[in-house]
């Protein structure tokens, strides 16, 4: 009974440490819609690099709309979840803290603030970091659809992070 017990926990230990691969692998999935199907100079990493950028292949058709919102969501609340621990309440705490960031960032680029935020461009060119923030809010575009797939990569995060522990 003992080895039984100590081959389950080897197994849970095994099934919770392949759980940052499958962020990453979530991540790269995210990234190459960016790479593949968008301007590079309206995606916030991808922007120094948009002199290099090839046609657009529109490889993802229409599920390229959502596909990163998605992924990015599953990949980020999955991680945070993995920061937090094992528990029921930090992989809740963690899918819901990256929900309610996905989703700021995601109101924010709603038309009604794109006044504010183009007011605000003078005041964050001496910040790099905020200026491409200002770059992100102005190019995105705000859609439902992107709420709908954040709200579902966060609850596949919970559900797959709750695959190795069980119910507990």
């Amino acid at each position: 009974m003992y080895t039984g017990t100590r081959r389950l926990i080897r197994c849970d230990a095994a099934r919770w440490l392949a759980l940052p691969g499958s962020a990453l692998l979530a991540l790269c999935v995210g990234i190459s819609v960016y790479i593949a199907d968008r301007d590079w100079a309206t995606a916030l990493f991808l922007a120094p690099f948009a002199a290099l950028q090839g046609e657009q292949a529109d490889f993802f058709g229409v599920l390229g709309n959502v596909l990163p919102a998605f992924c990015h969501a599953y990949a980020f609340a999955l991680l945070l979840i993995l920061a937090l621990g094992r528990s029921r309440r930090a992989r809740l705490t963690g899918a819901c803290a990256w929900f309610s960031v996905a989703t700021i960032l995601e109101v924010l680029q709603a038309e009604w603030f794109a006044t504010v935020f183009d007011r605000s461009a003078a005041l964050t060119t001496a910040a790099p970091a905020l200026n491409s923030l200002n770059n992100y809010l102005l190019n995105g575009h705000f859609d439902y659809g992107d709420l709908v797939a954040t709200g579902l990569g966060c609850a596949l995060a919970y559900l797959i992070s709750s695959v190795p522990e069980g119910s507990s």
